[in-house]
């Protein structure tokens, strides 16, 4: 569960942002939430989907203060985990508390994970849980009863069907006993039910322009800037937006749909229930995008937070473009200061372009209208077969691809998968065998080859049969011998 020392952790949000390539979806992933009461293992579940330790653990029930969204790294298909706050039976409206949480993840999610306590049988608190649960008839509900280990799963499991939601799965979080058969059974149940997409009445085909960062860095101001009249609440108290909002403006004659989000700040600080699901929201609407602003606050620089959110649009393979803003507060030395520390911190940023303004007095963003085609052109970029084979050619010629033991690594041709962000399906053999060195290499080649602008190329690989396995070898001796 979570604490005010949970929030050091990243494996969900690596800082590293090298390692946000690896294995990503090109498609929006689904959610799946984790409900239940205090102290049934909710953070230990999330933890063991996650392969992270940023949910603190712990006897005590109602450690988990805030919901938090991870990357499920377990399982068959790409997927989020939200964690919830359990629902606490010492509060006087415990069926208003009950209802915000649970109607919250029926509402966002494609699933939920129901936990409850193997160990202590069902409760009042878990077949009230439950009747909420079963008022929703279109989505899908597992029942996971944790803290088997050691147990006759049977036994324990058998009193938990009176709770009317199907087969118990018996599952240890902690030993990690049955957690992949219940994800991937989620994940297989779920793949052809649509993704929750709950966008305003507002003409989709105009690019959709989300702008996340820390609360109170200005991000409903500039809304409001760009909109030319005050469309979203601005006040100077952190957490003031509360929902991702839809703004339809008009730039230099052009048609977009801005989205102002909720503020992400650190997990130990988020303890309004109300705010318990605005990152979820927040990442919904950059799965959304075609564009994500990103905005910075120039007198903190980037602190760990900004590096969790610009590595949270690289997962989701969004194309960005860096905000800088309250520039005009600054002496001439703290800018320069502030440029250089900058241009450390996204040195791994290469083609993500960067400007400084003042939302509030309106000034340095003139060519924010001009950027934003330009980049949402490079999330959609269409890329010739002809071009790709081209660019592929040049760049294993330029750099050959590293031996993997005595055999060599081959690129044999490749062809776009989609867009935003452009998707490259290279073919050729051993692939898997190609380091992260070289992935990067290839990233940057299509890149730059393309000129695209704050977007980065995702690349996924089709591996050639090999013809010399055992059972070819002894087809073809089989053949020679006839």
């Amino acid at each position: 569960m979570t604490s005010q020392d949970s929030t050091d952790s990243t494996e969900d949000f690596p800082l590293d942002f090298e390692e946000s390539t690896e294995k990503l979806s090109v498609e929006p992933r689904p959610f799946i939430a984790i409900v239940g009461r205090p102290n049934v293992g909710k953070s230990t579940l999330y933890n063991r989907l996650t392969r992270s330790r940023d949910a603190i653990v712990d006897d005590r029930p109602g450690i988990t203060r805030d919901r938090m969204v991870g990357i499920g790294r377990i399982g068959e298909a790409p997927y989020w985990v939200v964690d919830t706050g359990g629902i606490e039976s010492d509060q006087d409206d415990l069926h208003g508390l009950m209802k915000m949480q649970v109607d919250t993840a029926l509402d966002e999610c494609e699933a939920v994970i129901y936990v409850v306590d193997g160990r202590d049988g069902v409760t009042a608190i878990d077949d009230q849980i439950a009747r909420q649960l079963r008022s929703n008839k279109d989505l899908p509900i597992y029942l996971a009863v944790n803290k088997v280990e050691g147990l006759d799963k049977a036994v324990v499991t058998a009193d938990f069907y009176q709770l009317g939601l199907g087969e118990p799965k018996a599952i240890s979080g902690k030993n990690g006993d049955g957690v992949v058969v219940l994800i991937n059974t989620i994940l297989e149940e779920i793949s052809d039910r649509k993704i929750k997409n709950k966008d305003a009445s507002i003409d989709s085909r105009n690019p959709r322009i989300s702008i996340i960062g820390r609360p109170n860095v200005g991000k409903s101001t500039l809304v409001n800037s760009l909109a030319g009249e005050e469309r979203v609440v601005v006040y100077d108290m952190p957490g003031t937006t509360r929902d991702s909002i839809d703004v339809p403006v008009k730039l230099e004659g052009k048609n977009y749909t801005l989205v102002d989000t909720a503020g992400m700040r650190k997990k130990s600080r988020i303890d309004d229930r109300i705010e318990r699901f605005s990152v979820m929201k927040s990442v919904k609407a950059i799965e959304r995008s075609q564009v994500v602003l990103v905005m910075l606050d120039a007198r903190d620089g980037i602190v760990e937070q900004d590096s969790r959110l610009i590595s949270l649009v690289l997962n989701s393979g969004r194309s960005m473009i860096m905000l800088v803003n309250k520039w005009d507060n600054m002496t001439e030395y703290d800018r320069e200061m502030a440029k250089t520390s900058l241009d450390k911190r996204l040195r791994h940023l290469k083609n993500v372009p960067t400007i400084y303004i003042s939302a509030k007095n309106k000034k340095g963003y003139k060519q924010l209208p001009r950027l934003i085609d330009q980049v949402h052109a490079s999330a959609m970029a269409d890329m010739g077969t002809g071009d790709l084979n081209r660019i592929l050619k040049s760049a294993t010629t330029k750099r050959t691809p590293p031996m993997s033991g005595i055999r060599s690594i081959k690129l044999k041709f490749a062809h776009q998968g989609g867009v935003n962000p452009p998707h490259i399906v290279i073919h050729g053999n051993m692939l898997d065998k190609l380091p992260q060195t070289y992935l990067r290499f290839l990233s940057n080649s299509f890149e730059e080859a393309f000129n695209l602008i704050g977007t980065r190329v995702r690349l996924s690989f089709k591996i050639s049969d090999n013809p010399y396995s055992d059972k070819e070898l002894g087809k073809k001796g089989k053949d020679k011998h006839r």
